[in-house]
């Protein structure tokens, strides 16, 4: 099969493509033709090293987490799915290979993919959508007429939380880039606040929840304007917001770090959402599966200006054929 690899921490540069042999199947195992992989900024802070004393790897090694993609395969033990069926999946940590023409997974990591969506489309759900499911309805546990601050809304997880929100009735307020209000006010923001001209944490309103998904507030300085049992979540682990999510854990005000799971049951919520029409995909670019158009999205990721997400079709001039 086609892969693209790293062997080395580094510059996107570091990414080759080579033939390696196709993965074979274990018991509880399946065997998915990745038809497209969805990118994700674990991706370049595992490439370039950022993560390794917290996920060492082995080289050489094959990222991606987002795939959407054509069950080949089954293992004996595996009862849900068989060959043919579209599926998609957060593939686990530090396992991944999405970045690869073919990959093994565990049954109970897929999810059938929302049969509205192409698979390129499919691909951009897992991490972000799962990462914004999981910090506002099972974190926060938004409610309707929850006021909800969403920071960084009209990136990957922001652009899925806001939609999240919506659907849940709150009240969104959503910070960006005035270039990208219009934007997230058709994915259902009630409010927007350019954070280049005004800064959220002073204003005089309170929010019961304010989900910080790039991670560059803190929760002391967004205290101010939670509500008296508000929560602030945070993408972004730094040292001072694991303390004050140990130290808020008994009071009212909470701060909480998300760590997205890959959880089936919550692929298959967004799935229903999805085919409700309550969640659709916003997706900057598709990349082709070429050293150099991967390159180039691992250096648009970088940027940190991405609108949505940037998804990459698998499609290898000489793709292999499964045996």
């Amino acid at each position: 099969m086609n892969a693209f690899t790293i062997t080395q921490y580094g510059t996107p540069e570091v990414f080759h493509a080579h033939k390696l042999s196709t993965p074979l199947i274990g018991p509880k195992e399946v065997l998915i033709k990745v038809i497209a992989s969805g990118l994700n900024p674990m991706d370049f802070k595992v490439r370039r090293g950022d993560m390794k004393k917290v996920v060492p790897i082995k080289f050489p090694k094959i990222l991606g987490a987002d795939i959407a993609g054509i069950v080949s395969g089954v293992g004996s033990e595996v009862t849900d799915l068989q060959p043919n069926d579209e599926v998609y999946a957060m593939l686990p940590t530090p396992q991944w290979g999405g970045y690869g023409e073919y990959v093994t997974v565990k049954a109970k990591y897929l999810a059938k993919k929302p049969t509205n969506l192409s698979f390129e489309e499919a691909a951009s759900f897992p991490v972000a959508g799962l990462t914004a499911w999981q910090a506002l309805r099972k974190k926060a546990k938004i409610y309707h007429n929850s006021r909800v601050l969403i920071n960084s809304a009209s990136g990957g997880v922001g652009t899925f939380a806001v939609q999240i929100a919506k659907a849940a009735r709150a009240d969104i307020t959503a910070v960006c880039s005035a270039k990208n209000f219009n934007l997230v006010k058709d994915l259902g923001a009630n409010e927007v606040i350019d954070y280049n001209s005004q800064d959220f944490t002073q204003l005089p309103y309170q929010y019961d929840v304010i989900f910080d998904v790039i991670g560059n507030r803190s929760f002391s300085e967004c205290k101010s304007i939670l509500t008296h049992n508000g929560v602030y979540i945070t993408t972004t682990p730094a040292l001072p917001e694991v303390v004050s999510s140990v130290l808020t854990k008994v009071g009212s005000k909470k701060s909480k770090i998300i760590t997205v799971k890959p959880r089936k049951e919550d692929l298959y919520q967004l799935a229903q959402y999805a085919e409700a029409g309550m969640i659709k995909p916003v997706i900057e670019k598709v990349y082709n599966a070429s050293e150099r158009e991967l390159v180039e999205a691992h250096q648009r990721m970088e940027s940190g200006h991405t609108v949505g997400k940037l998804v990459m079709a698998m499609n290898f001039p000489d793709a292999d054929k499964a045996d």
